[in-house]
């Protein structure tokens, strides 16, 4: 049966001849892209930085697993196109399972391994996928009983499993793959997965074309790569993850250095002890680090430069690290286009501090009115993005009906371009919680939490949080005869209904009587933010 999932949208012929006039779209594809670049860079290092599982070698170590893993999968019946689903802390295993499944060009289907169980059986049925290979690690066993029906399971991991899932040595048992798939440039490499506002999640379907071009774009000279490799904390099964931390790195010719973990003082000692640069990524990484009193003028050298993104990024956050000769830039993106627009190193400060720099080449950025009309200069509007690196639609044809116009995606943000072209991001249309770079569904949380039986209704909103620019608030309106529940038990229910961790509610509010509505019935969320800046700026926490 051919699994191959096809595009939802196909650009306009116009735009398709511009992006390939540009050597936006040249036909590369994941699989002759990585295969040339993994013999290129066969020598250089990687490292798993990690509590558990370190490990050193080389890219040549990884890719020839990656090669064996891909031939393992091809004698289990995987073919070109097929969707993969894999759910791995980063890892050697997760690199060799990225690059096995790009050289064999399956359909990745990259699922973060903080997902719930709920999150990850919505992607393996969203996407349809053939197979998946989860982490059963001694220290979190994985619940192989919450998969839905899969035909190929496989585990990285020495915990116990049913006698039905294979071990990840199992399917590396083989001779390495030789020679790259050969697949349409047009058909989709990655099925990335973010939150919906309807509680869901979504499923974005990125071509090989769109991938490419993401690649060339952080290969671009306006970039500025560092001068020294970089440790990254990116987790892998999201875009930005895997673009920077091993996508990129063997077409640049870079070492990779992967952390399964997060501390900031053993990255601190980490750096200095290898000379590697950290802090990119969600703002909360680069804020640690210079917030810990172990950091030093060294620590600083070392930094060099910062891209930040993925969840709300301060100007004040860019005005420290500047201070102390750091030189860090905002971005904007999303996983339906991953690469919008980005500060560049020579920009100046106030606009790197303030606005979320310039489209990126290739990238067309339009602000509009509820009328969808171009809106002036320095004026507010919902954000339009087109460029060679935009989605191909999501796994639900309903949800890519909404998300377009005329080719455009709107992206359910608002902005304003001022008068150099920098973008500033200054609100949103959807109902979204970023949360160190992780979008939470307000709608998911909120149905989760009327399962309590101390809860009547409950509504979520994204407040300011310094660490990790969001967290979700929740507004408890308690039952009759409860009391509003206290945040350790509400996490302890949602853990029992498989909600992941990074979404469970940080604050909690008692809602005195209802909650303010529209005419409709539906809950005025701006009403309960204005609340919440009022208790704040009264000087509660």
């Amino acid at each position: 049966m051919d699994m191959t999932i096809r595009p939802a949208v196909e650009p306009d012929p116009q735009l398709c001849e511009r992006y390939r006039a540009h050597g936006w779209w040249d036909g590369a594809t994941l699989p002759t892209l990585m295969s040339d670049a993994l013999t290129r860079s066969a020598d250089r290092p990687f490292q798993l930085i990690s509590r558990t599982r370190p490990w050193r070698g080389t890219l040549a170590d990884v890719t020839t697993l990656a090669r064996r893993f891909a031939t393992g999968l091809a004698e289990r019946g995987i073919r070109t196109g097929d969707p993969v689903a894999f759910c791995l802390p980063n890892s050697v295993e997760a690199t060799a399972v990225f690059y096995g499944l790009s050289l064999l060009g399956a359909t990745l289907v990259p699922v973060g391994h903080t997902a719930g169980p709920r999150d990850l059986a919505c992607a393996l049925r969203g996407s349809h996928a053939k197979a998946v290979v989860v982490a059963n690690l001694p220290e979190r066993p994985f619940d192989f009983d919450t998969l839905p029906p899969v035909e190929l399971v496989a585990a990285v991991g020495e915990a116990p499993r049913p006698a039905h899932v294979l071990a990840f040595d199992d399917l590396t048992d083989h001779h390495p793959l030789t020679e790259p798939a050969t697949v349409d440039p047009a058909q989709i490499a990655v099925i990335g997965w973010t939150s919906g506002t309807t509680g869901a999640p979504k499923g974005v379907m990125l071509s090989h074309r769109a991938m490419c071009a993401e690649t060339r774009m952080h290969m671009s000279p306006m970039m500025s790569p560092r001068t020294r490799p970089l440790a990254s904390t990116s987790p892998i099964a999201h875009v930005t993850g895997m673009l920077v931390s091993v996508l990129v790195p063997p077409l640049l010719g870079q070492q990779i250095h992967l952390l399964d973990y997060w501390d900031a003082g053993e990255v601190l000692d980490l750096m200095t002890a290898q000379q590697l640069s950290a802090g990119s990524g969600a703002p909360l990484f680069l804020a640690a680090l210079l917030d810990h009193p172990a950091c030093t003028p060294e620590h600083h050298a070392l930094i060099e430069m910062s891209s930040l993104g993925g969840a709300a990024v301060s100007p004040e956050l860019v005005l420290r690290a500047a201070d102390v000769g750091v030189v860090a830039m905002r971005g904007y993106g999303c996983t339906e286009h991953p690469s919008i627009a980005l500060g560049m190193p020579d920009d100046p400060l106030d606009k790197r501090a303030h606005t979320d720099g310039r489209p990126c080449p290739g990238v067309e950025v339009r602000i509009v009115d509820e009328t969808d009309k171009p809106v002036p200069a320095g004026e507010d509007g919902e954000i339009l993005t087109r460029g060679p690196d935009l989605f191909s639609g999501y796994t639900d044809p309903v949800l890519t009906a909404e998300a377009f116009t005329d080719g455009w995606y709107r992206t359910g943000d608002i902005g304003r371009l001022d008068a150099d072209g920098y973008l500033s991001v200054v609100d949103r249309k959807k109902d979204i919680v970023i949360r160190a770079g992780m979008n939470i569904s307000p709608a998911e949380v909120e149905a989760a939490m009327r399962t309590m039986p101390e809860v009547a209704d409950v509504a979520v909103i994204a407040v300011p949080d310094p660490r990790t620019g969001e967290r979700a608030c929740a507004f408890v309106i308690p039952a009759p005869g409860h009391d509003t529940p206290a945040v350790e038990r509400i996490g302890e229910h949602l853990a029992t209904v498989g909600l992941a961790k990074y979404k469970w509610p940080e604050e909690i509010r008692t809602q005195p009587g209802d909650f303010p509505r529209t005419p409709a019935g539906k809950v005025r969320k701006t009403d309960l933010r204005a609340a919440w800046d009022a208790h704040r700026q009264g000087g509660h926490q």
